[in-house]
């Protein structure tokens, strides 16, 4: 009885019809079909192996026997059906190294064994940071095997240009993103799942301000900001205010209210306004208690 050696270690015994399947294997490979010839050098490549084993250790290992293939095959004139069966082996051990390199890795940050700490934010010993390290393990690799060029590529590896987050390299996502709400709040917005209108007042520009920062935040890593917010919410403070003037008028002047036209570009703070004291005065403080809780809202919504 003759054994062989896998590369986990397991000894089996030697089964020369395993052979006999992967020389044909790499006949139908060149030539597309089986053939007589190609049986032949089968058999004649399982019975060398099996008598090299004869009259020596009784075991070989997966890298011993396929060597001998190797050596089988060129040793015929199918010089071809040589060379494929070599590129194919160097292909198999070159995806088998990466496969054991990529899984070492994975183990040492899914285990915590190797942890830099290189982000303030995550804590590599805790549930998520782990999972997270280990995911970005192949994440990385994976972006710089297929997702780029190989001058990109080199310069990485090299030092000599360094890629922010290559761990999101791979799904084309983008790090740090300032939000147009300017367009957004004006113009409405999709969810998938609704259609979001236009804000018509400070409460409801600050909520839809957090729904938006919530969303973005599921679509994409690293920071989401606000570039002029002040200025971004004018005009719902103004929405808000128009809203509150009109209730004065209604209910402190008693006046009709019906034909009365609202100029979005004035200035809360216009004469057209201060003409009627109480109403103005109304529509302030309602304003300001509106901003205020709107304010505090957006707060609770995103810390919480």
């Amino acid at each position: 009885m003759y054994y062989i050696i896998k590369r986990d270690g397991v000894r089996q015994p030697f089964n020369p019809q395993k052979i006999k399947d992967a020389v044909m294997k790499a006949f139908i490979a060149v030539d597309g079909k089986t053939s007589d010839y190609a049986e032949e050098k089968a058999n004649n490549i399982a019975n060398y192996i099996e008598g090299c084993m004869e009259g020596a250790p009784d075991e070989l290992t997966i890298d011993q026997i396929q060597t001998l293939v190797e050596h089988g095959l060129m040793s015929c004139k199918r010089k071809d059906v040589a060379i494929a069966y070599i590129e194919y082996r160097h292909d198999r051990d070159k995806e088998r190294n990466w496969n054991t390199k990529m899984m070492n890795a994975y183990k040492e940050k899914v285990k915590a064994t190797n942890t830099v700490q290189q982000n303030a934010n995550v804590d590599e010993h805790s549930f998520g940071g782990r999972k997270g390290e280990a995911h970005a393990v192949i994440d990385k690799q994976f972006a710089l095997d297929n997702d780029m060029s190989e001058m990109a590529r080199n310069h990485h590896l090299n030092n000599e240009i360094y890629i922010h987050d290559l761990d999101n390299y791979d799904v084309g996502m983008h790090n740090c993103l300032s939000i147009p709400f300017d367009d957004l709040l004006a113009n409405g917005f999709n969810t998938r799942q609704t259609d979001i209108r236009p804000a018509k007042s400070i409460g409801t520009a600050f909520q839809l301000l957090a729904v938006i920062f919530q969303l973005q935040s599921l679509q994409q890593f690293g920071g989401v900001s606000a570039t002029h917010l002040d200025w971004t919410m004018v005009p719902y403070v103004r929405k808000s205010f128009y809203k509150h003037y009109l209730d004065g008028l209604k209910y402190i002047d008693n006046m009709d209210i019906s034909n009365y036209k609202f100029d979005d570009k004035l200035s809360i703070d216009d004469e057209e306004y201060r003409y009627n004291a109480k109403a103005y005065q109304y529509a302030m403080d309602m304003t300001t208690r509106e901003t205020q809780q709107a304010v505090e809202g957006m707060y609770h919504n995103l810390n919480y």
